[in-house]
């Protein structure tokens, strides 16, 4: 079966690479499928970064991809050849949004330091992970026939010197560590829940049958963007389900109380949020977890709680590991007191 798709290149916004081959091999064995080149700066980890060439072509499905790239930032060069997963992809295209239309417009490719390869399906509703691989360093004679004669540390440095905000980043802040863009990828399996709780002053306290008004938070929408790529707008009750995903980046919930709008918007920390959620699920086995939104809005009290059957006893996530904003009919209502979020589109999705 064929399909219509687009291919993009992403890059994290602060490390970014020149890919000399790049290329994702069909399954009918015709000429591979270009993967279209990026632009770091048109956006973040996951997006789809090639400028968008409208096609009615059709192709068949990708089962491998052969990639061969140089660092600027680490001046060091990556190749990978490797097969794709192909039946997730058969199973995730047939999957059509809240129009009707294909679920996934795109496949893209990401590369991240360290030789880190992602390839997702993505879509304006979401997008999914299908593999995260690792490359082989290959030395400079594998790519000078790339470079027109220019050494891969004289091209890499080049490269940097024409992009004052990377020079200084890199001046700054240098490599982000090392297992930082594995523990980004890691897929856990967990769902949202409301927690019907609410704050006395002291502790939590469940709700008493009577108190009919605040029992039940029922999400309008809940929206997520995640640090290995992916996001969720579907607004489906999909993130209510156990679902497979890598640690939340942020995440927006909506409901209503009476005629009242609430809108809390979640910034969890790139670092210490995601050893968190590894330090959970894989140091203590966890197959599933219940990720708990404690929320009080009339005490202004709110917390995140991790509970599963490996770990019966609730875990509150530290409220340092995110920020947290909320909104009343559209007027802030709360911000915790780490909040220090500039840009006001971060929370206009």
């Amino acid at each position: 079966m064929d399909y219509t798709y687009q291919t993009s290149e992403s890059m994290p916004r602060y490390y970014p690479v020149v890919v000399f081959r790049g290329f994702l091999n069909l399954e009918d064995g015709k000429e591979p499928r270009l993967i279209n080149r990026g632009n770091f700066r048109r956006g973040d980890w996951g997006d789809a970064t090639a400028y968008i060439v409208v096609s009615r072509h059709t192709y068949s499905m990708p089962v491998s991809i052969s990639l061969k790239w140089g660092s600027m930032t680490e001046k060091k060069a990556y190749s990978l050849e490797a097969l794709l997963d192909k039946e997730k992809i058969e199973q995730l295209w047939q999957r059509k949004d809240k129009d009707g239309e294909p679920l996934y417009e795109f496949i893209v490719v990401g590369i991240a330091p360290y030789g880190g390869v992602a390839v997702w399906l993505r879509g304006n509703y979401q997008s999914t992970l299908l593999n995260w691989f690792k490359g082989e360093e290959i030395n400079e004679e594998q790519v000078r026939a790339y470079l027109q004669g220019v050494s891969l540390e004289e091209y890499c440095r080049l490269s940097i010197e024409q992009n004052e905000d990377i020079k200084v980043h890199l001046e700054e802040k240098g490599l982000p560590p090392l297992d930082l863009f594995d523990d980004w990828m890691i897929q856990y399996r967990y769902r949202y829940i409301g927690l019907e709780e609410y704050y006395d002053g002291e502790q939590w306290q469940p709700y008493d049958d009577e108190d009919l008004f605040f029992d039940d938070l029922d999400f309008d929408d809940i929206r997520v963007e995640r640090y290995d790529g992916t996001h969720d707008q579907l607004c489906d009750d999909g993130l209510l389900k156990y679902h497979e995903a890598g640690c939340p980046k942020r995440l927006c919930v909506n409901w209503q109380v009476g005629r009242d709008n609430y809108s809390l918007y979640y910034w969890f920390d790139e670092q210490t949020a995601p050893q968190f959620f590894k330090q959970y699920f894989m140091m203590n086995a966890v197959e599933k977890a219940d990720i708990m939104l404690r929320i009080d809005t009339r005490a202004n009290q709110y917390e995140i709680v991790f509970k599963s059957d490996e770990m019966p006893i609730p875990q509150v996530m530290p409220a340092d590991t995110y920020q947290l904003l909320v909104f009343l009919n559209d007027n802030e209502y709360y911000r915790s007191e780490n909040f220090d979020q500039e840009d006001e589109e971060a929370w206009d999705w």
